[in-house]
């Protein structure tokens, strides 16, 4: 129990980009550094607090405080980041950062690139936290280290590997809306081998007629331990997704049975290999496919669109490690991506890229990060980006100072390059000619630690400039024909501000403030679907020995949606969660643990996305029990 009490009262640091810093320990052990382990933000291990980069971890003690069951739900409190789901469970769910939209983040699972070729974006509706052990988010453009579509940032999923004695658990939840969700999972280390394993299943009745959603997943990782600290593994996922599509609220009666299947593969094999020293190296082959069909039997042509997509990528990466000085990275990477829209078109490209990156680390506090990276697309061409970042430490009044500027592009995605005519009157819409949007990007911030590092405060300014974007542009007014053009100019920026404090043991209290300010510098008028203003209050109590209480209370002010449309209105909703860990044992069972999530607890009627309402209150209860 102490060591749960422990992980509880550094939950919420970690949770803002801090060390696990527990409110249960004795002043004493509270002012030592426990700074966690970042790979996303340098594509190698590195103590956060050496990293210029704004970078948030959301642990797996997160997951069970907040009993979150999806990755979006986990993000929903990271400064910075704006989740937008298109209504209920399963619906169309997006990220942006710091005013950069979803096809401007990189999404990765363990490194590997997941977003749609086809439409540029990723959708989380379908990515559970089954076997998950802890979300990275870097804020701010990485290009240098992941090319294309990072401009915004990047959100790094991390399966879990198996560790000590084998174990597994099982948990069974239901809820009102007619939710049922099992999930099961197994893990260990025998001899050289270490297997992790996680499935679960999800039927959702939904709030409104062909509203439902059904999810069934399954993922793994099996590792093999070589000589030297090497290791090869394997990982992979599989997820079956249906939908239904409602239309509710914007056409009743309309489209009643108008749904959705979604099926996403993922393999991917690593080999980790230290040789010296000052040498390692890693290379990693991938293979990701989505296949997503979409039918509306009801509609006046029978729509029915099935667009499956493909990407098989190599990249080998190499360490140069001079003492404790010095690091150099070196990245080769290669990457072949396939669309086909049904009856549309069917295309292929493949791109190339090496990027170089040294980190120098002097006098045990100052950290500095410098990166270039050159990229050749057979449909674009070419970028070349650049990036530096430092953090600074002030060992005396336990304070870093960070600050970082760096170069993106975002690639056209297979739809603006290739869909062809809508009309027949109409050139295609797709634009061949297409270059990539570019940004160049600065912020700076700073992080300071009081009383023992019970409290923590930091805030960090932001500012984005974006050129070449591209938007569909009316080319033709007699006949209504549109094409992508690179004919934008933008600008976001704004404030990251994040607190938090643990007054008594097993109290801890956050905030996280984001204020974003964008403008279309075309038109004048802001960025869509970005909020002025969001608050993000969270906090965990243990009152009693096994008992773990979470509550949230997420405040968003209204968002521009275009000229001619009403702003979507702002919003406030509550979620709360309970657990508690049965003190006895029965049997072979190890631990049982009950468990209560209730979103939306107050009803707020509101739309994350314009037109499409959330959930209203929805109550989950389950228990786990772990073997």
């Amino acid at each position: 129990m102490r060591g749960m009490r422990a992980a509880l009262g550094g939950v919420g640091l970690v949770l803002i980009g801090v060390g696990a810093v527990s409110a249960q320990q004795p002043p004493e052990a509270v002012t030592k550094r426990a700074e966690p382990v970042v790979v996303t933000a340098t594509r190698s291990e590195e103590p956060l607090e050496q990293i210029g980069a704004s970078v948030t971890i959301v642990p797996e003690e997160n997951f069970e405080t907040f009993q979150y069951r999806t990755v979006e739900d986990a993000l929903r409190t990271v400064p910075g980041v704006e989740v937008q789901r298109s209504g209920s469970l399963g619906k169309l769910s997006t990220v942006r950062i710091r005013g950069a939209n979803p096809t401007q983040v990189q999404v990765l699972i363990d490194g590997v690139r997941v977003k749609s070729v086809t439409s540029g974006d990723f959708d989380f509706a379908d990515l559970p936290l089954d076997d998950v052990e802890r979300i990275e988010i870097v804020r701010g453009p990485q290009s240098t280290l992941y090319g294309a579509d990072a401009i915004g940032g990047v959100i790094n999923v991390i399966t879990k590997r198996g560790r000590g004695a084998p174990t597994a658990w099982i948990d069974l939840e239901g809820g009102n809306y007619d939710t049922f969700r099992a999930r099961a999972a197994a893990s260990g280390a025998l001899g050289p081998w270490n297997v992790s394993l996680g499935v679960s299943r999800l039927d959702f009745g939904g709030q409104f007629p062909n509203d439902e959603h059904d999810l069934t997943s399954v993922n793994g990782r099996v590792g093999y331990a070589l000589p030297n600290a090497g290791e090869v593994a394997l990982t992979a996922r599989y997820s079956d997704g249906h939908r239904g599509i409602p239309f509710k609220t914007v056409f009743p009666d309309f489209a009643p049975r108008r749904e959705q299947d979604d099926r996403f593969y993922l393999a991917s094999l690593e080999w980790r290999q230290p040789w010296t020293e000052w040498y390692d190296n890693a290379l990693r082959l991938s293979y990701v496919r989505s296949t997503l069909t979409f039918r509306d039997p009801d509609s006046q042509f029978e729509t029915r669109s099935d667009i499956d997509t493909e990407r098989r990528e190599v990249d080998w990466l190499h360490h140069l490690n001079f003492g404790r000085i010095d690091t150099v990275t070196v990245g080769l990477e290669y990457r072949e991506e396939e669309g086909t829209s049904k009856g549309t078109f069917s295309e292929t490209t493949d791109t190339w890229a090496i990027f170089a990156q040294n980190e120098l680390r002097l006098f045990e506090r100052l950290f500095l990060t410098g990166g270039v990276r050159y990229d050749h697309n057979s449909a674009f061409g070419d970028a070349t980006t650049g990036r530096v970042a430092l953090s600074y430490l002030i060992q005396a009044s336990d304070t870093r100072l960070k600050a970082s500027w760096a170069e993106g592009f975002r690639a056209p995605t297979f739809n603006e390059l290739f869909f062809p005519a809508t009309f027949p009157p109409c050139p295609a819409f797709g634009n061949p000619n297409l270059k990539p949007e570019e940004s160049e990007s600065y912020d700076a911030g700073f992080e300071q630690y009081l009383w023992q590092r019970r409290v923590r405060l930091a805030a960090t300014y932001f500012r984005n400039d974006f050129t070449n974007l591209i938007q569909s542009t009316l080319i033709d007014p007699v006949n209504f024909c549109f094409q992508a053009r690179n004919v934008g100019k933008a600008r976001t920026q704004g404030v990251e501000t994040e607190a938090s404090v643990a007054p008594l043991d097993g109290l801890l209290l956050t905030l996280a403030y984001t204020y974003t300010d964008t403008e279309d510098r075309t038109t004048g008028d802001p960025l869509r679907r970005f909020a002025p203003n969001r608050w993000a209050f969270t906090a965990t109590w243990e009152p009693l020995p096994g008992l773990t209480l979470g509550a949230e209370l997420l405040i968003v002010s209204s968002q521009f949606e275009s000229p001619s449309v009403p702003r979507n209105d702002g919003y406030t909703v509550v979620n709360a969660a309970a657990s508690y860990r049965l003190p006895w044992r029965w049997g072979p069972l190890s631990d049982v643990v009950l468990h209560l999530r209730v979103t939306n607890l107050f009803n707020e009627d509101y739309s994350e996305v314009r037109g499409f309402p959330a959930l209203g209150t929805h109550v989950v209860a389950g228990l786990r029990a772990a073997f």
